[in-house]
């Protein structure tokens, strides 16, 4: 496996990306982009509620690229997780400048990896505000991938994003490209979830540990622990070290990962970037009729508030916090939004229309993107979304895992929608 690319040392909030030229020849343009690094189709809108993202046997993400990526990994992020303009954009723009990354369509990891071959999630985990105190030095992945090669003495042939929300998919992306790796178009949540436990990975059978955090002052740190310890002390290293860790987890056969993740997550998110950055007024319909999804209302911001919890006891860090707005259409209905890390339960005039494992999407029609938590003000506009999950979140165990009850939320009687 090849890593001879330097750290790069340009992580200064302030700087601009690299304009490297692109040393790898991309294959097809995408259509109606020029100079896109990305060989695939334009995103495809369909007409009825049916989820059209563009599919591919291989592609190139490179540069030219990035807008789609960061725009489309805001979608549904409402914490402090989501992403912002800054030193990890600069990192893995600088990266796919260099090395462009090839993505893996799901059917052909198959064919291309043996039944032997191992691959990896990897991950951020702590505060991405974090990282404007304490930068990447850019080796941190790296040392966290090869250091559990050394754990499950195997060398990894492939990388897949843990979840392709919020800093997870930018990480993915420069990972593979530091490693010089394809990457798999599957991952682990198909949306964003707090814990690393929370994935269906886990749910079909794949264990998170061993893990590898690097941390920003060079600590490595190994987690080898059985049943659902491994959240509890990755926490509490995050906060010894330094407020965040990159990670390697969930070491499986990539024959295995491909099995249990969620299917075409990155190239769907990359799609909805496209399609968010259009001049258009009416990007919530497309939204919703591209991924299958659903508008619940244009409504104004009457209300924010955080309170105290009051439900079943759960493994959940945030504290619970409730979004108010008032709709703008002739009935005026008034709709809640309940927040636990993200938006897990949405009623409308006091009947459930959706919630958890559902992603319920804030988007700003005006700046035309997701809106995170603290960028919510009384008055602002906003257009509520609510976007399906992915078949395997559907099951008992699914939704004892990723439901409202892991929440600690139950549904009043006759709301469940």
């Amino acid at each position: 496996m090849s890593s001879e690319l330097p750290p790069n040392p340009n992580l200064n909030p302030n700087s601009s990306p690299s304009t490297t030229a692109n040393p790898i020849a991309s294959p097809a343009r995408s259509a109606g982009r020029p100079g896109s690094g990305l060989a695939r189709s334009a995103p495809t809108v369909s007409c009825g509620d049916t989820p059209t993202s563009s599919r591919r046997s291989s592609a190139v993400i490179g540069p030219d690229d990035f807008d789609d990526l960061f725009v489309g990994s805001q979608l549904g992020v409402l914490s402090a997780a989501s992403t912002y303009r800054g030193a990890l954009e600069t990192w893995v723009h600088s990266l796919l400048s260099r090395r462009p990354v090839e993505l893996l369509d799901p059917e052909q990891a198959r064919a291309r990896f043996a039944p032997e071959e191992m691959g990896v999630a990897v991950l951020m985990v702590g505060a991405l505000l974090s990282l404007l105190e304490h930068p990447f030095r850019g080796d941190e992945i790296s040392t966290a991938v090869r250091r559990l090669e050394e754990s499950v003495g195997r060398p990894f042939s492939a990388l897949v994003p843990f979840n392709c929300s919020g800093p997870n998919a930018l990480i993915a992306v420069g990972a593979a490209s530091l490693l010089d790796l394809p990457l798999v178009d599957c991952d682990g949540q198909g949306r964003i979830l707090p814990l690393i436990d929370q994935t269906t990975f886990a749910l079909g059978g794949v264990s998170v540990s061993p893990l590898v955090g690097v941390g920003p002052w060079g600590d490595v740190i190994t987690v080898d622990s059985p049943g659902a310890h491994t959240e509890e002390i990755v926490r509490a290293a995050v906060s010894a070290a330094g407020g965040w860790l990159l990670c390697a987890t969930y070491p499986a056969l990539v024959h295995r990962l491909v099995q249990t993740g969620i299917a075409h997550s990155l190239s769907q998110r990359m799609d909805s970037g496209a399609v968010l950055q259009l001049p258009r007024a009416d990007l919530g319909e497309r939204l919703a009729r591209q991924l299958g999804g659903r508008l619940v209302a244009r409504a104004q911001v009457i209300e924010l508030s955080a309170h105290d919890h009051v439900g079943l006891r759960t493994r959940q860090p945030a504290r619970p916090y409730s979004i108010l707005l008032r709709g703008l259409s002739a009935t005026q209905p008034l709709i809640r939004l309940e927040v636990r890390n993200e938006i897990v339960i949405a009623t409308v005039d006091g009947g459930v229309v959706g919630a958890v494992p559902d992603t319920i999407c804030l988007i700003d029609p005006l700046r035309r993107r997701a809106v995170e938590l603290s960028d919510l003000q009384v008055g602002q506009v906003m257009e509520v979304l609510i976007l399906p999950a992915a078949d395997a979140w559907r099951s008992q165990a699914g939704l004892a895992m990723a439901g409202p009850a892991a929440f600690g939320l139950t549904w009043p009687p006759g709301s469940r929608p």
